[in-house]
């Protein structure tokens, strides 16, 4: 865990807290929205989502250097690659710098606006609720010390960017995705999330939006490290269970075909 870069290495302050709280509940089903309100759904498929599902990054990049949107479509991951200049130059140019002020940042309101309801969506136990916003406000206050340096920090990129990195660190035993690409994945998606509808949400929803991506993110991780330090092959196959149910929610793609390469977010055929 020490190796991590700013995008994951919150969870090293997480962990330290972690051992400290009470097993926690799997309560997820097939959608979040069956134990809380999601604020942030709309936001994650009307405003870019899509986008980012059809692995456009790369391929909105030739469009733009005016190549015919069909012969892009019809054209393989490593096609795209070779005409970008191959994977190094791709990389490069798949690092958009973020506006001054993205619209996926929001200005924070001082308190917390979600953790409750997120921890009651999570659990019925009063003590585990409490554990639980302690892992939320533990995790985000890491994520936000860490990732202030790359302007990261309040953001809701950012934030879906720490959920899909542990969720996919989750699927892959422990395994951390190319930290390199996590960033260009944060850029990717502030780029994608800098829209008219996103400019006008306000900073109250896009902030519990942002409890609620790096909340899970928290959570997740606290359930995975528990059992990995017990030993418990059970309790790591649910918390594979769930990464791979947060994946399905935010993605729409099926978790095996998720990447995090040196260019950001890959989806295989």
């Amino acid at each position: 865990m020490l190796a991590l870069r700013p995008r994951l290495a919150a969870l090293v302050v997480l962990g330290a807290v972690t051992s400290a709280h009470a097993q926690f509940e799997n309560p997820w089903s097939n959608s979040y929205g069956h134990h809380f309100n999601n604020p942030g759904s709309a936001y994650l498929d009307a405003m870019f989502w899509n986008r980012v599902n059809q692995n456009l990054m790369l391929r909105s990049m030739l469009v733009s250097k005016g190549v015919p949107k069909e012969k892009v479509r019809a054209m393989t991951d490593q096609q795209v690659l070779a005409a970008l200049g191959g994977a190094k130059k791709a990389a490069e140019a798949a690092k958009p710098a973020p506006s001054a002020v993205p619209a996926s940042r929001f200005k924070p309101s001082g308190q917390r606006l979600f953790l409750n309801e997120l921890a009651a969506g999570l659990s019925k136990d009063p003590a585990q609720q409490k554990a639980l916003r302690t892992v939320f406000e533990t995790g985000i206050n890491a994520y936000n010390a860490e990732n202030a340096k790359e302007g990261l920090a309040n953001d809701v990129a950012g934030g879906l960017t720490f959920l899909l990195g542990v969720s996919l660190l989750v699927l892959q035993d422990g395994a951390a995705p190319d930290d390199d690409g996590l960033l260009v994945l944060a850029r990717q998606l502030q780029q994608a999330m800098d829209t008219p509808d996103l400019k006008r949400a306000s900073d109250a929803d896009k902030q519990k939006t942002f409890e609620l991506l790096v909340g899970l993110g928290s959570f997740l991780f606290a359930t995975w490290q528990q059992a990995a330090e017990a030993h418990d092959d059970a309790g790591k196959a649910a918390a594979k269970t769930l990464a791979a149910s947060f994946l399905k929610e935010f993605l729409k793609l099926e978790p095996s075909k998720v990447h995090i390469t040196a260019t950001g977010l890959t989806v295989s055929n």
